[in-house]
């Protein structure tokens, strides 16, 4: 559902491209585009054909529409734990004719993989529709909980804690804490103590019954990759220019998409070459300090820092003392073989 540029979208030629339209015979609909909105939507989410919108200018008009893009983001990126099976994806939440189980494992990561691409796919959507999630399990699996009244209010109002999620748990070493609020409460009908916990960064909502062992069992969360079939990290999110909001959104999706297809880890170490070249040094830091996934591996990696990216550093570094060097000799330098002392020589030179 990519956007589709019109001829107001280019000012500077627009007055030229609008005489040409005029000048042109119009083109007669077809049938599709002469059907009502509501029933070419209808048809979109029935066949789900992502390049629906791109057939013409018109059709992407009809399917222009946030409400389209939640329900996809719901249906591609819910978590498809046991719990999510009962009393979960209610019509209002995920209306007819779509259908979460509906989808194999293997279809829901190609869809993933195809929103992810979209422009309009984009990290405010995703905390948008995180945010709405989490108050819908809420909604749907707290509502029988027996809960105090101060923690039944938390549960409410969490809109202060989302605005400060960035403080809160960001996967470290590729793992999630206990979460970021857990509160006491009982089942009503077996008296068993549970804990409600939630995390917000990760938009993930687990209750379950109180151990010293945490385990991520039967969690809610979205955005969710099923671990033997998980999205794609798309290209957008892996190349310049490096905004907050783009290094945020592959944060996000870091423990769920696979970066690298296997071991090789050919997509990743490009981008670190990448960003030596062009001196961006705060990229370079955020990145290596990220663990990330591996399509044929099912537990997260740190950004491989490889011997070739020690070496880049000391092809580009401006003068001793080198940030680029530095850092990845007091973080990384057991990436390197033991036996490459001509690489490890040149790089303790740099450092005096």
């Amino acid at each position: 559902m990519e956007s589709v540029h019109t001829p107001s979208n280019f000012d500077h030629t627009a007055g030229t491209t609008c005489s040409l339209l005029m000048q042109q015979p119009t083109r007669a609909r077809s049938s599709l585009e002469s059907l009502p909105v509501e029933i070419i939507q209808k048809i979109f989410l029935e066949c789900l054909e992502i390049n629906l919108p791109r057939a013409s200018l018109a059709i992407a008009r009809s399917l222009s529409d946030p409400l389209i893009y939640a329900w996809l983001l719901r249906l591609a990126f819910s978590s498809a734990n046991d719990s999510s099976r009962h009393d979960f994806f209610t019509p209002d939440f995920l209306p007819p004719p779509l259908d979460f189980f509906a989808l194999s494992s293997d279809e829901r990561a190609d869809l993933q993989t195809r929103l992810l691409q979209c422009r309009w796919c984009t990290v405010e959507l995703m905390r948008k529709c995180q945010r709405e999630y989490v108050d819908h399990v809420i909604r749907r699996k707290c509502h029988r909980l027996i809960l105090s009244s101060q923690d039944r209010q938390i549960l409410s109002n969490l809109d202060n804690y989302f605005l400060r999620r960035a403080q809160y748990d960001r996967g470290r070493q590729g793992r999630r804490s206990k979460g970021d609020l857990v509160l006491n409460a009982k089942d009503a009908e077996s008296q068993k103590d549970l804990k409600v916990a939630i995390w917000f960064n990760f938009g993930a909502v687990q209750i379950r019954e109180p151990s010293p062992i945490f385990y991520e069992t039967d969690m809610f969360r979205l955005p969710a990759c099923a671990v033997d079939a998980p999205a794609r990290m798309p290209d957008k999110l892996l190349r310049p220019p490096w905004t907050g909001a783009k290094l945020e959104f592959l944060s996000l999706l870091a423990l769920e998409a696979y970066i690298d297809e296997d071991s090789s880890c050919h997509r990743s170490k490009r981008v670190i070459r990448q960003v030596i070249h062009a001196r961006d040094f705060d990229t370079f830091e955020y990145l290596l300090r990220m663990y990330i996934r591996v399509k044929n591996y099912n537990y997260p990696l740190r950004w491989p820092a490889r011997p070739s990216h020690f070496r880049a550093a000391l092809r580009y570094a401006r003068g001793p003392n080198d940030p680029f060097i530095r850092y990845l000799v007091e973080n990384r330098w057991h990436d390197l073989p033991p036996n490459d002392i001509r690489t490890k020589n040149a790089l303790m030179a740099n450092l005096g």
